[in-house]
């Protein structure tokens, strides 16, 4: 594709505020995703799931709690019937939590088999950063005579039923509650996030190709304004030859475009 440097360089907007959130929310993500996709995910790309991680993942859990207890070695000890006359103990609040960090341990070990026995990336047959295959249970859903599609199942559906499981678990003063309810939302984010930038990347490769056409049209011409709503924010030459040498100097070919001029 050829670059339009006007408008990479005058038209295209950068919401660096924005963007620098969404960044941070895919960055962070990765863990938390991590603990639920395992669950109700199959296949992913070997790049995107790696037992290492899985494992990492499963000592920070079995040490927060051990950490949690070490740093406030009284509150068990003085609140046998806490706040409310509830009872605590580190099991009570914790049983389930290693509970799931077991079934984590043992679907990573399911993940990382079908990771292996997936074909080769090098043979061009596995996208290596799959982030795997969607639940089929959610395609059944239906919502106003439709099914789901993937976006509104990643975003929404998916942390969704983590969220509600989560919730219940909290309300049983489970401290696993907690955890699932947080790595739901971190879920639900950070999927909003990566389409965003999808959805920001067609959009500028769109806008690019239809002012790139519009050099040749609405810019060289004596127009103010293209039926596409394409406006150039600046002075133009009085002639037109004039304006279709600097129209052409906008254009920046891509080295594709060079190689295939030669091949030519």
């Amino acid at each position: 594709m050829q670059k339009n440097l006007y408008f990479r360089t005058v038209i295209m907007r950068r919401n660096v505020v924005l963007r620098s959130l969404l960044n941070f929310f895919l960055s962070i993500c990765s863990y938390p995703r991590l603990i639920l996709e395992v669950f109700i995910r199959k296949n992913f790309g070997e790049r995107y799931f790696s037992l290492a991680s899985a494992i990492t993942v499963a000592l920070l859990l079995i040490a927060y709690p051990l950490l949690i207890d070490k740093l406030d070695p009284y509150y068990y000890r003085n609140s046998r019937y806490g706040y409310g006359g509830n009872s605590h103990s580190f099991w009570g609040d914790y049983a389930s939590w290693y509970l799931f960090v077991l079934a984590f341990l043992y679907f990573c070990f399911l993940r990382w088999k079908e990771v292996k026995r997936n074909p080769s990336v090098y043979d061009f047959a596995r996208y290596s950063l799959s982030a795997g295959q969607i639940h089929p249970m959610f395609y059944k859903i239906n919502i106003n005579g439709k099914t789901p599609g993937n976006r509104l199942i990643e975003i929404f559906l998916e942390p969704l039923l983590f969220f509600v499981a989560g919730m219940l678990l909290y309300f049983l003063n489970q401290k696993l509650g907690g955890l699932i309810a947080i790595c739901s939302i971190l879920y639900g984010l950070s999927y909003a996030g990566a389409y965003k930038n999808g959805d920001d990347f067609a959009l500028n490769k769109i806008d690019e190709m239809i002012m790139n056409e519009e050099m040749g049209g609405s810019f060289s011409t004596e127009e103010e304004q293209s039926k596409t709503g394409v406006r150039f924010y600046m002075k133009k030459p009085n002639r037109e030859d004039l304006r279709k040498r600097l129209a052409d100097s906008f254009i920046e070919k891509d080295a594709s475009d060079s190689e295939k001029t030669y091949a030519e």
